[in-house]
């Protein structure tokens, strides 16, 4: 049986839920930059250092540097390289699972987002006391400037909140693109008046005025870091392979990709992106043996990589019953959640649904990686193919296969303890042959595995409810799991 959650409500609220790693980094983001305002007001109200509309100005400028910096796909590229390749396997098993974390690296995103909010309102104060009657359009047009860009960062802050975000999707992608891309003009604008401002106050030649802004130049590295992504914008050819009425393969063989990544696409880069995590296409067989075991995985041995749409809302559904011949890819491919089970061996592996695609990338490309595989969905067979049922076995003999149109939904919680409890007692010698069958008929067996011990940590691609329920489920009973955030 599963055992109980550990200790009461509210302790398991403040440390699984309200005391998760996103909120904690949030929370040090946030309220580091809440107690240096609150630090700098009392010093200016105590006749100290007073406060001037430069200093704020400089504050949610480096704000939003910071915010955007770690949203960059080559930053977070990096971050999963120095957490999560360079430590080994061997790495102790308290450090892996602390470095595991490293995906939760969006609460500096929004921490610092929403700081820059509170700096930009001290900011807007202070100018207006010293601006009470403007004595020139220049300092008019400041003022107006100021109240416009801090109604915007309130609406792209509304908008961001988590339930706002997740009734108001499309909603919340297009406030956060276009008010955020008019804040970034406003702030051009406030910028260079304010210069020309401090030029005219203290007769400084107005580039001068404008070199010494720290704003100036934090801001130059923010349009670029906007711009960037759009730069990489391209138009590629793509194969569409129908594996059902609910799921299509999209083909792509412009670059070779890594497990655990993910690429954007659109038919409409200005509107909406999507992610789709990607899956490399295998190693070209080279005995009559692989050849079989690759049946029906198509593009093997071929540059590129694949990903899985399945029917999950009116693009998805656009895109499996017209599937395109050309579509627009931005930026380049950014690891995600499922990069960190390479931490770990052996794993567990959770998906539901499509989310068996990002799983599929790690089979294909790690095919020595000790795993045990859990996947819930409706009519495996008839939605995604045998062929990737027999990936599925050829990494788990023992995979869990569940078809939820025959048994329901299952309560992947107690099947993943099941499985975590049972290989302890197998690397105890205390269970042979245990495990949980797996829901189809084939099975096939595995070559060159490494030796399965117990399980070290639990990884889970789902939808947003599922993920939250598993990872809380176990990690309130004692077991390390980890999946995604959806905070973008």
């Amino acid at each position: 049986p599963v055992p109980t959650k550990k200790g009461n409500r509210p302790y398991r609220y403040l440390r699984w839920n309200f005391g998760s790693v996103y909120r904690r980094i949030f929370s040090l983001a946030f309220f580091g930059n809440i107690a240096t305002l609150v630090f700098v007001i009392i010093r200016s109200l105590v006749g100290g250092i007073q406060l001037t509309p430069q200093t704020c100005a400089t504050a949610v400028s480096a704000n939003i540097l910071a915010a955007l910096f770690i949203r960059n796909e080559h930053t977070v590229n990096a971050l999963f390289k120095l957490f999560v390749l360079f430590p080994s396997a061997k790495a102790p098993l308290r450090v892996r699972r602390t470095f595991a974390k490293i995906y939760s690296y969006g609460g500096i995103h929004s921490g610092c987002g929403v700081a820059s909010f509170f700096w930009f309102v001290a900011f807007l104060v202070v100018l207006t006391a010293q601006l009470k009657s403007p004595s020139n359009a220049v300092r008019a047009y400041i003022l107006l400037d100021s109240y416009l860009i801090c109604a915007l960062l309130a609406a792209i802050i509304g908008f961001a909140h988590p339930r706002a975000r997740v009734l108001l999707h499309n909603w919340f992608e297009g406030t956060h693109r276009f008010l955020g891309w008019s804040v970034i003009v406003f702030f051009w604008a406030l910028v260079l008046m304010l210069a020309a401002d401090d030029s005219t106050t203290t007769s400084t030649p107005y580039a001068v005025s404008l070199i010494l802004t720290p704003s100036f130049w934090m801001l130059i590295v923010i349009t670029l870091l906007v711009a960037y992504p759009w730069t990489r914008l391209r138009l590629r050819d793509v194969e569409a392979e129908a594996m059902s009425d609910h799921v299509v393969k999209l083909n792509f063989n412009y670059a070779d990709v890594h497990y655990g990544q993910a690429v954007r696409l659109t038919d409409a880069p200005l509107r909406e992106t999507h992610a789709f995590a990607v899956i490399p296409n295998s190693a070209a067989p080279s005995t009559d043996i692989e050849k079989a075991q690759t049946g029906g995985l198509s593009n093997a041995g071929k540059k590129g990589f694949s990903v899985l749409v399945s029917n999950a809302g009116d693009w998805t559904n656009k895109i499996i019953k017209n599937p395109p011949k050309k579509i627009w890819t931005r930026g380049v491919p950014q690891y995600g959640v499922l990069r960190v089970a390479g931490l770990f061996e052996p794993c567990i592996v959770i998906a539901t649904g499509s989310g068996i695609g990002p799983c599929l990338s790690l089979f294909v490309q790690k095919p020595d990686h000790p795993v045990r595989i859990i996947w819930s969905t409706q009519r495996p067979a008839e939605t995604y193919g045998q062929a990737v049922i027999d990936a599925l076995h050829r990494a788990d003999p023992d995979a869990v296969i569940i078809d939820t149109k025959k048994t329901g939904r299952p309560d992947l919680v107690a099947i993943t303890y099941r499985i975590w409890e049972s290989s302890r007692r197998q690397a105890l010698g205390l269970a042979h042959n245990e495990g949980v069958a797996a829901t189809t008929t084939t099975t096939t067996t595995t070559t060159n595995k490494k030796k399965m011990g117990p399980c070290e940590a639990v990884v889970i691609i789902s939808n947003q409810k599922v993920t939250r329920k598993v990872v809380y489920g176990l990690e309130s009973r004692g077991i390390p799991a980890y999946g995604a955030i959806f905070d973008s």
